[in-house]
């Protein structure tokens, strides 16, 4: 699996407690695992989506049952730093909590999504927060650099 390319659209799901933070300033970083946008396209609902990255593991904030889901999206730099995050049993020395699995890929069997891992970087500029929910996706803020903006 090759590490996303300059300009490459690249996506987090937010967890619930760290929406406000973002919003408000808080929290300008990105971290953790992370998934190219073409890797989640056919994923349009928040079930879809938390099944499919592993995001439902115990003591995760997200379930599957949850209605409505916010997902960060910013373009790839050059100055980023992606990695796939791949286990013992890979030839890597990873070892984490869920959703790592080790091969590079979520441990979903109805989705074949590769895991990318990025260590915190300051949120680019240009990026969005998209909402989610069953009914489809909807723009709801863009970050400017400095500070998030309502989508408009």
């Amino acid at each position: 699996m090759t590490e996303p390319g300059h300009r490459t659209p690249m996506q987090k799901v937010i967890p619930p407690r760290l929406l406000v933070p973002y919003l408000s300033g808080k929290r300008t970083i990105i971290s953790g695992y992370v998934y190219r946008v073409r890797d989640c396209g056919r994923l349009t609902t928040p079930a879809a989506l938390i099944g499919a990255l592993d995001l439902g593991f115990e003591g995760s904030d997200l379930v599957p049952g949850v209605p409505e889901l916010y997902i960060m999206r910013w373009q790839a730099r050059d100055t980023d730093s992606y990695v796939v995050p791949y286990g013992p049993h890979m030839g890597g020395d990873w070892n984490d909590a869920p959703p790592f699995t080790g091969n590079g890929f979520t441990a979903s069997r109805d989705s074949v999504v590769p895991q990318l891992h990025t260590m915190p970087m300051p949120i680019p500029a240009g990026a969005e927060i998209v909402h989610l929910t069953k009914a489809g996706e909807r723009a709801f803020a863009q970050y400017d650099g400095l500070s998030w903006r309502p989508a408009s």
